[in-house]
């Protein structure tokens, strides 16, 4: 079968999540436009000024010479078919499984090759581990990693990523559109839902869901050589398209991470930004209420003047001749390429979709040529000038 069948038959591609909570609601419907569908008065408040602590660059280490076009992926065809539940389904349908120790891995028979069980459960023990670690933890409670080789069903339209905390089980799409490179910050991803569902607190908002989520990937995103949230999100504000704080926490829709990038990367910048100047217990403190005047002595204007003028010292970093506007205006043409491909991925082939998931490894990668040429050649995105 096409998708991933050994581990080393995966090729690098972009990375692009959306690690839920299975138990929150799902909003039904986001906005059309990705990018300037959100972006609000405030977030073009370039000029305030702070004694904020200043982030730590984690810019992805990418060579000064854009890489040369390559193969297209090998993806299987966008169908809209595995499952996250209900559990006795998930059982079933995932039946081929593997353990070792604390975590057990499990796909449809026969859809990979068992030497690829070990690989996969060694990255969710160093997920369990960074997370723990982070968290002052010794969560070891048994975790179950779900492989699927197609597109998840409706349930999770648009997912790569899918945990359900309570049950201590995480899915992963491996149908070729997620990378051996970028499975471990996938994995902490996910991870990092399950143990801070169990320990911190069921979150009554995405928000913060997402956030430390996507904070906790940070760090293998970066060794991967993608380009970060925290990055991400200061080119957003650089770019006039950082949403506030109001529509991150209540209106946001966290609809998978290649589609609303700019929800959680500012999500997690925000949650990056919190812990480091407030600290950790008045973070959680914070994840638990959602008062910020209870949590940390301060309302969220403030909170939001203060995370602006955290992110500025990044917001005017150029990586490989490529800027924080430039970089918008292309992650908005493969977002809504995406879209385009989950509203309908029946009207796509397998090639179109191949083609769209390369533009997306070129655009996390800085390759701007690359990921608007691949967008264009997708027929699912916008057409932009090359």
């Amino acid at each position: 079968m096409r998708g991933l069948v050994a581990l080393v038959a995966i090729i690098g591609i972009v990375a692009i999540l959306a690690g839920v909570v299975a138990i929150l609601p799902r909003d039904e419907e986001a906005p059309a436009n990705p990018v300037a569908g959100i972006a609000t008065a405030s977030a073009i408040a370039h000029q305030v000024e702070s004694s904020a602590t200043t982030p730590v660059a984690t810019i992805a280490p990418v060579g000064t010479t854009l890489p040369a076009a390559g193969p297209l992926p090998d993806v299987n065809k966008p169908e809209l078919v595995s499952p996250i539940g209900p559990l006795g389904y998930v059982e079933q349908y995932y039946s081929e499984t593997y353990s070792f120790g604390a975590v057990t891995v499990a796909w449809r028979p026969g859809a990979f090759d068992p030497a690829f069980a070990p690989a996969v459960a060694d990255m969710a023990r160093r997920g369990i581990d960074q997370v723990n670690a982070f968290l002052h933890l010794q969560d070891d409670a048994p975790l179950t990693v779900y492989l699927a080789d197609e597109m998840f069903d409706d349930n999770c339209r648009g997912c790569q990523g899918f945990a359900a905390s309570d049950l201590h089980q995480i899915f992963i799409l491996q149908d070729g559109s997620v990378a051996l490179d970028e499975m471990q910050g996938l994995i902490t991803h996910e991870v990092t839902h399950v143990i801070a569902g169990n320990h911190i607190a069921l979150p009554n908002s995405l928000f913060f869901a997402e956030g430390l989520a996507t904070y906790q990937m940070d760090a293998d995103v970066d060794a991967a050589g993608y380009i970060t949230s925290i990055q991400s999100a200061a080119w957003a504000y650089q770019a006039g398209v950082l949403p506030t704080l109001a529509f991150l926490r209540d209106e946001a829709t966290y609809e998978g991470r290649v589609r609303r990038r700019l929800e959680y990367d500012a999500a997690g910048s925000f949650s990056r930004f919190v812990i480091e100047k407030y600290g950790l217990e008045d973070y959680t403190e914070l994840y638990r209420t959602r008062v910020p005047e209870q949590a940390l002595g301060v309302d969220w204007q403030q909170l939001e003047e203060q995370w602006h003028a955290y992110l500025q010292p990044l917001a005017g970093n150029v990586v490989n001749g490529v800027d924080g506007m430039a970089w918008w205006n292309a992650s908005q043409n493969v977002a809504a390429g995406v879209g385009g491909l989950y509203d309908d991925p029946g009207a796509a082939s397998v090639e179109s979709y191949a083609t769209l998931t390369a533009a997306r490894l070129a655009l996390y990668r800085l390759d701007l040529p690359n990921a608007i040429r691949y967008a264009n050649d997708s027929n699912l995105a916008p057409k932009t000038a090359t």
